[in-house]
């Protein structure tokens, strides 16, 4: 995230913007061009993607008139040392709201984008870039508008960029035109639906097992089903957590301060639940599908509302507002408000985004600006935290303890379900009040086979403007979370090796036995056993083998058995017979 902030060179602070929200408008006020927004093309963020079908793929390349051109092969490779140019294909380069057209250069050696056009005003970017091609480290396919037309390329210094082409057909023929350049650092290169994706990475019975934590795990979800830092309109989401903002001190083991994570976060009152399913039964017009919200859980505006505090989304707020600050009423200014809203009034189903989890900077107006006053009269300043938050870095601290703990980690798979899983569409979407606006779904959405010209920008406007629903990752069920005990139990018995007895099931009756194998002056620093035994040498009386190894280096070898002929201890140890040691 870090990687995508830009600092604020300008003395205004954005001040033209603040009087033209105070003053209205202003026929003779000359809105001040921001110098920093160059930096906005050297902003990159790092993720992960989703990925074309295998199918998908050969089929399209099947389609495409000479197989496929542009790839390098033994007869058509350029002598070594020589630059050769292997495809040219026009294209948008896409930064968080902006689309900036040019062309993508593929080379032997290079990949070049040339913008096309350059807009005036701070909002748009100089997108020319040159990479190595042993800089790339992956390539996938991402969706732009709801189409399958665009990809995100990763760097091995961990920036990015994200390139949307005219058509399904074109991505393919990049695709396999950098692939077949060999590329040394090139890891990955994608042609697997994201799904399967995520079936082959192992990363939900990692998961299950307790190997990687909710937030990475949730990141790595948003990543594979196509949540991207930089297209706005698929910025990764986060769940609201918890719902007690107001307690002096946050119990975490008090199930009560949690939202219910079975329910999407507008559903949350019973009240506006209910409201939500008779219009919902009762709606009836034939142009449009049924929903339950009429706004999306994750869309720009959102980010935005969000992320006010820090460039470069003060000024794509400011543009979003026609040159001014919204009202300060309507920003961000507190999260117990936030929350408020939210669970009070059913029109703003905002979910969180990951900077709630890690981030204390966008709490803060480091930069002062100008954001307002409320209707109150108080002036906006930072946001208003929690009252068990003492600082910023509190906040992000609990929130995130918040996030990891037992509970939350026993419920998370049900928001799983509604976010990416099974409950996103269909019968169990309609059970769990989770439909909305039908052009958020990608299946519903095909602007390539739109001839009307009008038509396709307005569908292309409702979802810019309502937001975009993630792949879909899980056709069942999420299996929940182990709980803590459960994981160092499965870790005990070999990570899910049979046993027939369990320690940790067993602590009432364990007693500790100890033999000395060494004096004070020179004491055991490693016991240990072979990895592979012949367990029949047991049954026969053989002892296995048992090594230890002093301070001083001295290694012995001695035997054991787990019985005894002797009540004293119930196992039988033989030393080593080079050991020197009194006994």
């Amino acid at each position: 995230m870090r990687l995508k902030l830009s600092r604020d060179y300008t003395a205004g602070r954005h001040r033209d913007a603040s009087r033209l929200r105070d003053l209205g408008s202003v026929p003779d006020l000359q809105l001040v061009s921001e110098p920093d927004t160059a930096l906005l093309s050297l902003i990159k963020v790092s993720s992960r993607s989703q990925t074309l079908d295998e199918e998908e793929v050969l089929e399209q390349l099947a389609g495409v008139e000479g197989g496929a051109p542009g790839i390098i092969t033994p007869e058509t490779a350029p002598q070594q040392g020589v630059e050769v140019v292997v495809r040219r294909e026009m294209c948008d380069l896409v930064q968080f709201m902006d689309r900036v057209p040019g062309q993508l250069e593929i080379t032997t050696h290079h990949l070049f984008f040339l913008a096309s056009e350059r807009r005036d005003g701070h909002s748009w970017v100089t997108g020319n870039f040159k990479v190595r091609l042993d800089q790339l480290r992956e390539i996938h396919s991402r969706r732009f508008n709801m189409q399958r037309t665009a990809i995100e390329i990763f760097l091995t210094d961990q920036t990015n960029y994200f390139i949307n082409f005219s058509s399904s057909k074109v991505v393919t023929k990049v695709y396999n035109s950098i692939a077949s350049l060999r590329t040394p650092n090139l890891t990955r290169v994608g042609i697997r639906k994201p799904a399967r994706l995520l079936q082959s990475s192992g990363l939900t019975q990692r998961w299950v097992k307790r190997e990687i934590s909710n937030f990475d795990y949730l990141m790595h979800l948003n990543n594979i089903a196509g949540r991207t830092y930089n297209d706005l309109n698929q910025y990764p989401v986060f769940p609201w957590v918890l719902v007690d903002f107001e307690s002096e001190e946050l119990d975490l083991t008090d199930p009560g301060v949690f939202r219910d994570f079975t329910k999407p976060v507008g559903s949350q009152n019973p009240v506006i639940e209910q409201t939500v399913r008779e219009r919902y039964k009762e709606f009836d017009d034939p142009t449009m599908g049924k929903f339950h919200f009429g706004s999306h859980y994750s869309n720009a505006a959102g980010v935005l509302h969000y992320l006010i505090r820090l460039e470069p989304f003060t000024s794509l707020h400011i543009d979003l507002q026609s040159g001014r600050f919204d009202h300060a009423d309507r920003q961000f200014f507190s999260i117990a408000s936030s929350w408020s809203t939210i669970y009070n009034t059913g029109t703003d189903v905002k979910e969180l985004i990951p900077e709630f989890f890690y981030l204390p900077d966008f709490l803060k107006n480091i930069n002062d600006y100008d954001l307002g006053k409320l209707q109150s009269g108080d002036r906006l300043g930072d946001v208003i935290l929690p009252k068990w938050a003492a600082t910023p870095e509190d906040f992000i601290a609990t929130h995130r303890g918040a996030l990891e703990c037992d509970y939350v980690s026993s419920q998370l798979h049900h928001w799983i379900d509604l976010v990416f899983g099974y409950k996103q569409t269909g019968p169990e979407a309609e059970k769990a009040t989770n439909v909305f606006n039908y052009y958020s779904y990608e299946d519903n959405v095909n602007l390539e086979k739109i001839e009307d010209e009008g038509e396709r920008r307005q569908i292309e406007s409702i979802i810019n403007n309502f937001g975009q629903t993630p792949t879909q990752l899980f056709t069942e069920p999420h299996p929940q979370r182990m709980t803590s005990l459960e994981a160092w139990r499965s870790v005990v018995r070999g990570y899910g090796k049979k046993s027939s007895c369990n320690l940790l099931e067993h602590l009432d009756n364990v007693k500790t036995h100890c033999v000395d194998v060494s004096g004070e002056e020179d004491p055991v620093v490693f016991v240990g056993t072979p990895t592979i035994q012949t367990r029949a040498l047991i049954a026969s009386g053989n002892p296995e083998q048992l090594v230890t190894v002093t301070i001083s280096g001295r290694l012995n070898i001695h035997g054991w058995l787990p019985f005894s002929s002797t009540k004293s201890r119930p196992f039988t140890f033989q030393f080593d017979s080079n050991a020197h040691f009194d006994r």
